[in-house]
């Protein structure tokens, strides 16, 4: 039926308003969501005009909308704008290019139209708004991102948002509860407090009954005989009923609803039984939580593999090839190295993620060209290093033959070796930690400063042989003066040029954005075939 036919021969009585405010913090978040290079999408059971309205509230979309509807009186499609000023008619193959300059909204009647035109993979990639769309099309929607090479988080807070959930590379499941103000927050109220005070709201209706009773006895008498016989009923009370009495009263604490302010108990049939995260409100801040934790253990893991790399190729070096010369480590020297390579991991993996989300993206997976030409590059320097190093000792020592299966004895070598080895240590740790946009940097990540600097103030003390008692100790020889001057100058040339190159290979090889679109132009051209 035409509208037209349906709203004549009535008496106009007046508007009905309803209204759904916006949460807060859902634009800021989603804000922050586009601008740190992710996408958003809207799918909603609403109208699509309020859908539309909605999504340009919270930064969905910034671009003139277009509605994706039938052509009265024509089995056709158009793109309409909200106020019906702009018409442009509907192809397939001009998707792409409209989303380009337009943001799309489709309603879930268009969802058979795009399957048997087979235009699924052609148009849902390229929508922003999705309205009146069923459970079953919210599942389409994101099997056909995931097809596409999209990346998916999902936001859902019911159970016709399951399939969706299950399908999604990440499900958030929203539950709705009203997230505590910033004044509860910041007032510090302890645990035992906030139960204390649930208990005795749930005593208070009890304690206004017996109020109540009391107030009727006054007006009314109760025999004595009525109230000895139910007391003497409650006292045969045997002990299945007590404990059936006891559950009953324990499931209605359950499902009481309280105040919609404290943590709600996830029930059966909830959205969070078919996703990986549950928020206890509802609000779609903790996706912004989760991408900043994973980018942060991402990157953490990256140079946590790129410093084990070097390590182990400058100690394979140390313990092969320098073997054969008889160049060994004292016991003292290998424990206080290895206490410091322990402290070293142990601070560095508890640099926290910053507050903010960057635009830029950590690298997904090690094997990569950023990864191996930054590993190869440190590593010819630390090498240079220590064979410079290992070879301006040996003209300072007199010509002896030194077997490798001999015990440890202290030479020039041996002391030069080891505190290359320390500053190699420290340079590796200082130069390939992470720290912004990520993590912390390493001025705010104190700990690990305060390793960094032990450990550059150590090399530098047994360098310089300030303290002769601490090099007996670590049996290591005093070093000739010219001898030490250039290992310091070398030391700081090496970190400065690791250091720089470091830096230039994160310039020339920042983390990209997953390249979906190629991919969906393969998985529409593939489809295609299967169809012909």
């Amino acid at each position: 039926m035409e509208r037209d036919t349906v709203e004549c021969g009535l008496t106009f009585a007046g508007f009905a308003v309803f209204n759904c405010p916006i949460r807060a913090d859902s634009s800021t978040v989603l804000s922050e969501l586009k601008n740190s290079s992710h996408d958003l999408v809207m799918i909603t059971g609403d109208q699509a005009l309020t859908a539309c309205h909605v999504a340009g509230q919270v930064n969905i979309v910034s671009k003139p909308a277009l509605i994706l509807v039938a052509v009265k009186n024509s089995k056709g499609y158009e793109w309409v704008s909200p106020d019906e000023t702009e018409r442009i008619p509907y192809s397939e193959n001009e998707v792409e290019a409209l989303s380009e300059t337009h943001d799309l909204c489709i309603g879930g009647d268009c969802f058979e139209m795009l399957q048997q035109t087979s235009a699924v993979l052609r148009v849902i990639p390229f929508v922003k708004v999705f309205a009146r769309v069923a459970p079953e099309q919210k599942e389409l929607i994101m099997t056909t991102f995931k097809t596409v090479g999209r990346l998916t988080l999902m936001c859902g807070d019911g159970t016709n948002d399951v399939g969706a959930l299950k399908q999604a590379h990440v499900g958030v499941a929203l539950l709705n509860a009203v997230p505590p103000t910033k004044s509860e927050s910041s007032s510090g109220t302890s645990k035992d407090e906030n139960t204390k005070a649930l208990k005795s709201k749930k005593s208070k209706p009890t304690v206004e009954a017996t109020g109540n009773s009391e107030a009727s006895s006054k007006g009314k008498v109760v025999p004595r005989s009525e109230s000895s016989n139910n007391a003497t009923s409650n006292r045969h009370l045997n002990a299945a009923e007590k404990h059936r009495q006891k559950l009953k009263k324990m499931m209605d604490e359950l499902n009481e609803e309280g105040d919609g302010r404290s943590a709600p108990i996830v029930k059966l049939g909830d959205a969070s039984m078919a996703s990986p995260f549950t928020a206890k409100h509802a609000s779609v801040a903790p996706t912004t939580d989760i991408i900043r934790q994973g980018r942060s253990t991402l990157v953490t893991t990256l140079q946590m593999f790129k410093i084990l790399g070097l390590n182990c190729l400058a100690t394979a070096y140390v313990l092969s090839v320098m073997y054969l010369d008889g160049v060994k480590l004292g016991d003292v020297q290998a424990t206080i190295s290895g206490v410091f390579t322990a402290a070293f991991f142990l601070f560095i993996s508890h640099a926290r993620p910053l507050p903010t989300l960057s635009a830029a993206r950590p690298h997904p997976n090690i094997f990569c060209s950023y990864v191996f030409l930054s590993l190869m590059g440190q590593f010819a320097m630390h090498l240079l290093f220590l064979i410079s190093s290992v070879k301006e000792a040996e003209k300072h020592m007199p010509e002896e033959c030194i077997e490798p299966e001999s015990e440890f004895h202290p030479n020039l070598v041996n002391t030069v070796s080891y505190m290359v080895s320390m500053m190699l240590q420290v340079a590796t740790f200082a130069v390939n930690y992470m720290g912004h946009p990520f993590n912390q940097s390493i001025p705010e990540n104190k700990p690990f400063l305060y390793a960094l600097g032990a450990a550059a103030g150590f090399f530098v003390v047994i360098t310089s042989d300030l303290f002769r008692d601490l090099n007996d100790w670590l049996s290591l020889v005093p070093l000739p003066v010219g001898l030490r001057d250039k290992l310091l100058l070398w030391a700081l040339l090496m970190f400065l040029c690791c250091y720089a190159w470091e830096r230039l290979l994160r310039w020339a090889f920042p983390g990209k954005i997953p390249a979906w679109r190629k991919r969906q132009r393969v998985a529409a051209a593939s489809s295609e075939k299967k169809l012909v």
